[in-house]
């Protein structure tokens, strides 16, 4: 949600604030923008020293220990696979990652600055068999890395968190047409009777738990090469599978004839590298149904509260409704039928 202290801040105001704390912290100088964000300030710096960062400045709402564990999860992979193409953070010039500052009209927030990571957004590309597989892959690496990563702050409560599905109801409101909000109602409802329950009993650690094609990078001279995953604002400790269902989940229908060509994909290669359990594949489905349902309750709702801001926060929502309706034309087994055959667990 947007804070209306901070929404009264010009662009420039924004940009003078973002300058001076780059160069007090980082003796950076050079060329500012600002990029969209849901509740963050997001800076482009293109430094005088001919190296680009990203400024990021949290929202008010950021506690201590959830920044810390993002900031911990970062050093935590650079140090586990110093390859793997994630954001490297910064040290300022008292040799902190991170550290709070001041805001005009609202308490302090927290100030990260990382290396920026080259590469076209997924979302700005065509998709194929091969890319998404090369997705699939990469987030497997990543999930290995953080097998055994651990934080007092990883189990913070997060609307986006797929097992919290059963908590938007409240926000359904905003939906006004009747059909589409059924289509919510019906997910939720499907979650709270099947899907909860078996999340329990499911392997469970840090996830990334926004892997959209906004948030992924591929290489600006072949596209079907996946060089970079971005923003982990919204980690948390959840069911592994639940990050396999949100990364799946946006490439409904985008395979041609068969809905699920894309996604399966992804699935089968996120299993060679971490295998699967036919309990976790058949939840598969059920948990990308779940998150559209939280795309679509959550970006409206926000939508609703911050009108300046509509379309960033619902830029995946025409992404979101599809992938409900394609879900709701057939059973939950038979697209479990479809994830388990491409992990060869069923003839």
């Amino acid at each position: 949600m947007t804070d209306s202290s901070i929404a009264t801040l010009s662009e420039a105001e924004k940009l003078d604030r973002a300058t001076i704390i780059c160069w007090e912290a980082w003796g950076l100088s050079g060329a500012f923008k600002v990029l969209p964000s849901e509740r963050d300030h997001i800076f482009s710096v293109d430094a005088s020293n001919g190296v680009r960062y990203l400024l990021k400045i949290s929202g008010p709402g950021e506690a201590e220990l959830v920044a810390d564990f993002q900031t911990q999860a970062i050093l935590h992979l650079a140090r586990i696979i110093p390859a793997l193409p994630v954001p490297q953070l910064v040290l300022d010039r008292e040799g902190r990652y991170s550290f709070r500052t001041d805001w005009p009209g609202t308490q302090a927030p927290i100030v990260r600055l990382y290396r920026w990571l080259d590469g076209v957004l997924m979302a700005d590309s065509p998709n194929s068999h091969s890319q998404v597989a090369s997705l699939g892959a990469l987030q497997a690496h990543l999930l290995l890395a953080l097998a055994d990563f651990e934080h007092p702050g990883a189990d913070y409560y997060s609307c986006w968190d797929i097992k919290n599905t059963a908590d938007l109801s409240p926000r359904l409101s905003v939906i006004h047409d009747t059909s589409r909000r059924a289509l919510v109602e019906a997910a939720i409802e499907k979650f709270i009777t099947g899907t909860k329950p078996a999340l329990n009993h499911l392997r469970c650690q840090v996830i990334h738990a926004d892997l959209t094609p906004f948030n992924v990078l591929v290489d600006r001279f072949d596209n079907q090469k996946v060089n970079g995953i971005i923003d982990f604002g919204d980690i948390v400790r959840s069911p592994l599978v639940c990050d396999v269902a949100i990364a799946a989940s946006y490439f409904i229908g985008k395979g041609g004839d068969n809905p699920m060509a894309l996604p399966a994909a992804l699935v089968s290669a996120f299993h060679a590298v971490i295998p699967l359990s036919p309990e976790e594949i058949m939840l598969i489905a059920p948990l990308m149904e779940a998150r559209h349902a939280t795309t679509v309750a959550i970006s409206e709702d926000s939508a609703a509260r911050d009108s300046k801001n509509r379309a960033h926060l619902t830029k995946n929502t025409s992404t979101a409704w599809r992938g409900l309706e394609i879900l709701s034309q057939e059973s939950m087994e038979h697209w479990a039928r479809t994830f388990l055959l491409s992990c060869e667990l069923e003839s």
